[in-house]
C-alpha cells in the first residue's frame, strides 16, 4: 500500500485571501498537480484548550434541488407520523420496510488532504508520530471497521452496515424479519492526495504531534466550488461518496471560542445530479476525544441516514453535543462522547462512535432497534424527549 500518494495529471492552484475569518477566492491557475493555497490577511492565534469535538451541520438540499437527487447514491424515501406530525425522510440504501430488499454497495472515495501550515505539515498519508503508533491515518482507516469486516454477532460486516441492520433489527435480524439478508455496504478506494497550503493560520503543540486550525466556511466553499469539480476526472460523481480525510486539523466556524468541528457531511448540486460528500479528521493529538475513527464513523453514519442533510425530526436536545433544540436526523450528535471498542486483525483497537437509532428520533414505541434499544450500545433505552 502506498502511503505517499502523488497526483499524476492536472493540478489546480487556488489562491484565497482571508480577512480575519472571512475569505474570498481570487483565481485558479493550472499546474501539474492538485494544490490549493489559502492566506489569512490577519493571522490569529490558536484558540485555548480544552476543545469540544463537534460535528458541523451545514444547510441541506431543499425544494428544486431535491428534484435532482434521483441522480445520486442509491436511496429510499418514506414518511412517518411522529408526535402528531408527518415527516418525510430519505436514507442511503434499499428500503428495509420492503420484503427482500436488494443489497446495496456504494463506492466511497477516500481523499487524503495534506495541510501545509507555516512550518507544519499534517498529512494523513504519512506516518503518525511515535506517540500515535507510527502508522499513517490513511492506513489505519483502511484497516478499520469502517472499511473492513468484523463479526458483531451477526456475521462479518462493516461497522455502518451493521449499525443499519441494528437500528431496523425487527426488519433485518429478529425472528421472522422480512429482510434477513439486508445490507448497505461501502466499497472504499483511495484517490490522490489533495494539498492545501495555509499561510497565517495557527497550529498548536499537542500531547501527540501538532493540531492545526482552519475556517469551516472557507474550507467547505473550496470543496464545493473547486475540489469536487476537479475530482470528477478521478471518478468522483453523484453515484459515489467522497470523504475528505484529514489528520489533526480542526475547523472553526467564525468564532475562535467555538472550537472545534472535526467533521461533517453535506450535499451540493453537481453535473449529473446531487453530490453527497463527507469530511472527517483522524485525530491523534489527544487534545480532542475520543480520536481515531470516531469522527469518520459519525459522518459516514450521518450520511447513511441523512445523505442530503435535510431529514426533519421532532425537536430534541440536551444530549451529546446538542444543547438547544435540534430537528434533524443526525445520528451521531446525541452521543458524541460515547464509543464502541472494536479490535481489528491489525491489533489496533478502534473507537467508532455509538449512534442513535431511527426510532429514537421519531418516538417509536417499541423501538425497531436491536433488543428494543434506541442506540447501538444501549445507552438510550427510551425515545428522545420532546424539546420545547
Amino acid at each position: 500500500m502506498k502511503h505517499d500518494v502523488r497526483f499524476a495529471g492536472r493540478m489546480c492552484t487556488v489562491v484565497v485571501v482571508l480577512s480575519a475569518l472571512f475569505w474570498s477566492p481570487v483565481r485558479a491557475v493550472a499546474h501539474d498537480g492538485l494544490t490549493f493555497t489559502v492566506t489569512a490577511e490577519h493571522p490569529y492565534a490558536a484558540p485555548t484548550a480544552p476543545f469540544e469535538s463537534r460535528a458541523a451541520r451545514l444547510p441541506g438540499l431543499e425544494g428544486e434541488d431535491l428534484d435532482k437527487a434521483a441522480s445520486s447514491v442509491p436511496t429510499f424515501t418514506r414518511s412517518i407520523v411522529a408526535r402528531g406530525n408527518t415527516y418525510k425522510f430519505t436514507m442511503v440504501g434499499s428500503d428495509p420496510f420492503v420484503r427482500n430488499a436488494p443489497k446495496v454497495v456504494v463506492p466511497m472515495k477516500i481523499v487524503p488532504v495534506r495541510f501545509e501550515f507555516d512550518g507544519t505539515v499534517l498529512d494523513p498519508t504519512l506516518p503518525s508520530p511515535d506517540c500515535a503508533g507510527g502508522s499513517s491515518a490513511l492506513s489505519r482507516v483502511l484497516e478499520s471497521p469502517i472499511v473492513k469486516l468484523a463479526n458483531y454477532g451477526d456475521g462479518k460486516r462493516q461497522y455502518e452496515e451493521e449499525i443499519r441492520r441494528l437500528e431496523f433489527w425487527s426488519l433485518t435480524g429478529a425472528p421472522g424479519a422480512i429482510n434477513p439478508g439486508y445490507s448497505v455496504r461501502i466499497s472504499a478506494s483511495v484517490l490522490p492526495t489533495v494539498t492545501v497550503k495555509l499561510h497565517g493560520f495557527p497550529t498548536l503543540k499537542a500531547a501527540c504531534g501538532q493540531l492545526g486550525f482552519f475556517d469551516v466556511n472557507a474550507w467547505d466553499s473550496m470543496v464545493r466550488t473547486q475540489i469536487l469539480p476537479a475530482l470528477r476526472s478521478q471518478g468522483v460523481n453523484p453515484r459515489t461518496f467522497p470523504v475528505f480525510l484529514t489528520l489533526n486539523v480542526v475547523l472553526i466556524d467564525g468564532d475562535l471560542n467555538h472550537c472545534c468541528t472535526l467533521g461533517y457531511h453535506s450535499a451540493v448540486n453537481a453535473a449529473g445530479g446531487v453530490q453527497t460528500y463527507g469530511v472527517a479528521d483522524y485525530d491523534v493529538s489527544q487534545l480532542t476525544s475520543p480520536g481515531d475513527v470516531s469522527v469518520l464513523a459519525r459522518e459516514v453514519a450521518g450520511w447513511y441516514d441523512d445523505p442530503f442533510a435535510n431529514n426533519p425530526t421532532p425537536p430534541w436536545a440536551h444530549t451529546g453535543q446538542t444543547a438547544s433544540c435540534q430537528e434533524s436526523l443526525e445520528v451521531g450528535d446525541p452521543l458524541t462522547a460515547s464509543v464502541h471498542a472494536v479490535t481489528m486483525p491489525n491489533g489496533f483497537t478502534y473507537h467508532p462512535q455509538e449512534l442513535a437509532f431511527f426510532s429514537w428520533f421519531y418516538n417509536q414505541t417499541p423501538s425497531l432497534g436491536f433488543r428494543g434499544w434506541y442506540s447501538s450500545a444501549g445507552t438510550f433505552r427510551a425515545p428522545a424527549r420532546l424539546c420545547q
